[in-house]
């Protein structure tokens, strides 16, 4: 059953919608106050809160700022009542979180609507909240398993090779394993590494706090064409792609750590050409946007991605897998986005199914 909870001083208007809304089947508890309501909201499970604006011991505008401070109440969607129709207090109302206001007297029927819009707003939130926790656990349940898996058994498989056949095999036997085991190897460290830093990004991004300090404190300078240079070309040599690789980026400082623009280049940039394939061409150019932005767009032909998918990028997401077969977790581009957040900047991707792919970076110019 649908439980509101309604905070008025008025005794009239409190008994008014009890009656009304618990004959509709909704489950109603009142108070006097916003203290009082604000007692009943930690006591109880709320679908909906329909608050008086004026109120002795604590207003609603109170009550409300109070709620919007603490996650596990502050999503309950918060109806004001109000005699008074001044565009400043409502503004002020929805600023603090309010998702609709009822003029008293209001009739049955605006309450009713009222209602019914926010609990079907909150329905459809948490719909669509559900499905991408859904595609998320099986993004995590098929992706990582086999990334990590993949490596392992390329070390399990070349230990026991050599522990079956050392005296048989030849120099070459034997490097070629090594080989093996070395790069599953850091295949894994690469997965571990990134694991833990998409972690810490997290953190760090949801304290406003922590991101307004390491910009303050932060005063890094890079040269984005020594590292795309750099980065590009060992990537593209890795993959026997010289020739597929065009460069047109300019001697521009941006204000980043080197290493941390390396790691936002050596991710985006093997992306490229991991999702595209050979004689196809992978482009890296750079542009100013403004004086204080720089904008470097890596460009590839490849399968592309559709809109749903571009909408949907990020950590241990991914698209047509047992179709493709590709290697990756997603957390290479989610890395890139919350590091260039940090500092500032933005990341940018435009694709056209089975066909191109673009990732543009913004970075802040210093």
């Amino acid at each position: 059953m649908t439980t509101i909870l309604v905070i008025d001083d008025d005794a009239n208007i409190r008994d008014s919608m009890r009656e009304i809304l618990t004959t509709l089947d909704f489950q109603v508890i009142t108070a006097k106050n916003g203290k009082e309501g604000f007692d009943l909201i930690k006591q109880n499970s709320l679908d909906l809160i329909i608050c008086d604006v004026a109120m002795p011991t604590m207003s609603g505008y109170e009550l409300l700022e109070i709620i919007q401070k603490q996650e596990n109440i502050a999503s309950i969607p918060f109806i004001f009542l109000t005699a008074n129709s001044n565009t400043r207090d409502m503004r002020r109302g929805m600023e603090l979180g309010a998702d609709d206001y009822l003029f008293k007297p209001f009739s049955i029927h605006s309450l009713l609507k009222a209602i019914n819009t926010r609990l079907e707003k909150t329905a459809r939130l948490k719909k669509q909240s559900a499905k991408k926790l859904t595609e998320l656990r099986q993004n995590i349940s098929f992706a990582l398993p086999h990334e990590i898996n993949t490596p392992l058994n390329g070390i399990n498989s070349s230990a026991q090779l050599l522990k079956d056949y050392s005296n048989n095999l030849t120099k070459e036997e034997l490097q070629e394993i090594a080989d093996l085991i070395l790069d599953s190897s850091k295949r894994l460290t690469h997965l571990m590494q990134n694991f833990l830093l998409y972690a810490e990004l997290e953190l760090i991004t949801k304290d406003n706090d922590k991101v307004k300090s390491i910009r303050e404190s932060d005063k890094s300078e890079c040269n984005v064409q020594n590292i795309i240079l750099a980065v590009s070309q060992e990537i593209s040599t890795q993959y026997h792609r010289q020739s597929d690789l065009s460069l047109q980026v300019d001697s521009v400082m941006v204000k980043i750590a080197e290493n941390n623009l390396e790691k936002i280049c050596r991710e985006l940039i093997d992306n490229a050409f991991k999702y595209s394939q050979p004689q196809n061409s992978i482009k890296i150019a750079c542009h100013r946007q403004s004086h204080q932005w720089l904008k470097v767009s890596i460009f590839n032909e490849g399968k592309g991605m559709t809109k749903e998918e571009v909408e949907k990028v990020g950590a241990y997401m991914q698209f047509q897998r047992r179709k493709y077969e590709q290697q990756g977790s997603g957390l290479g581009i989610a890395i890139a986005q919350k590091m260039l957040e940090i500092y500032g900047g933005s990341l940018v991707i435009s694709s056209i199914y089975q066909r191109q792919t673009q990732v543009d970076m913004i970075l802040p110019i210093a």
